[in-house]
């Protein structure tokens, strides 16, 4: 039987249930397994205050990958990777898509600060509370004096259309990656930002090859993490097409899904002979 010595976990539809908490099963054996040395990731298109928010929920403190893999941090809080999307192509695709799309509500993300022109419009407001996270009013242009690139743009709002602006985006945005991680969410990114590129920097960092290395995730923006580790694993909430690009499906994130496949697997510390 493989032995594993890695858990990448996305957020969001995965390790927190529909009511964004970590269930009792789930918080205790990553807490076991933290606790025998197997670094726990946790890889989301969160900022880095919503995915700490998480981290300090489970009690596991360790790497993590933010923004979809464009900011990593190494167990020591050092980042490993700082990607982005350059400021003036931020500011050209909003304009965009406040031309085409009005009715959808677009933010900007860098590293810790969230920027919204109306931080009390609904989606906001329901996206700060899912999050944890405060918006800052403000906007790119103000932006562009104090940074050179943002993280992430997320677009929020009906779900037919943030499929037709993401239908648009290749041919008039062929630099940028447009994500839905629900159906009423649509993340921009760089192209280089992947969770597969996440786990390539992880690995590197802790000298082990992909087939060590487990993940858990339930959306499209999962997908390439799933098929390049070892053991990719999708969640019974998952769509057809996560679930058909994963090696294992496990019950839903309401079910304590990664508890039940976490306790299949042999999983042991990198550099460490024991079995847990």
């Amino acid at each position: 039987m493989r032995i594993y010595s890695i858990v990448f976990l996305d957020i969001d539809g995965t390790l927190l249930d529909s009511n964004h908490q970590v269930m009792p099963c789930t918080h205790n054996r990553l807490r076991y397994l933290h606790g025998r040395g197997i670094p726990i990731v946790l890889c989301s298109a969160r900022p880095p205050e919503g995915v700490n928010l998480v981290a300090r929920q489970v009690g596991v403190q360790g790497p993590m990958a933010c923004y979809n893999g464009g900011l990593i941090f190494d167990g020591n809080s050092t980042i490993l990777r700082d990607v982005g999307i350059d400021i003036q192509l931020a500011m050209d695709f909003k304009r965009f898509a406040a031309e085409r799309f009005p009715e959808l509500v677009v933010s900007a993300y860098l590293y810790d600060v969230w920027l919204a022109e109306d931080p009390r419009q609904p989606e906001i407001l329901q996206e700060a509370e899912i999050s944890g996270c405060t918006p800052l009013r403000g906007t790119l242009e103000k932006a562009a004096a104090a940074a050179s690139h943002i993280h992430k743009l997320l677009c929020m709002g009906d779900a037919m259309r943030i499929r037709a602006l993401q239908k648009e985006i290749p041919q008039h945005f062929p630099q940028l990656m447009a994500l839905r991680s629900k159906a009423t969410y649509l993340e921009i990114l760089p192209r280089e930002s992947t969770k597969r590129s996440a786990v390539q920097v992880l690995l590197a960092n802790y000298g082990l090859d992909p087939e060590k290395a487990v993940a858990f995730g339930d959306s499209d923006v999962d997908i390439d993490m799933l098929q390049y580790c070892g053991m990719g694993v999708a969640m019974g909430n998952a769509p057809r097409q996560v679930k058909e690009a994963a090696d294992y499906v496990t019950a839903s994130n309401d079910q304590e899904g990664v508890y039940i496949a976490l306790n299949t697997l042999r999983l042991k510390a990198p550099g460490d002979g024991r079995k847990p």
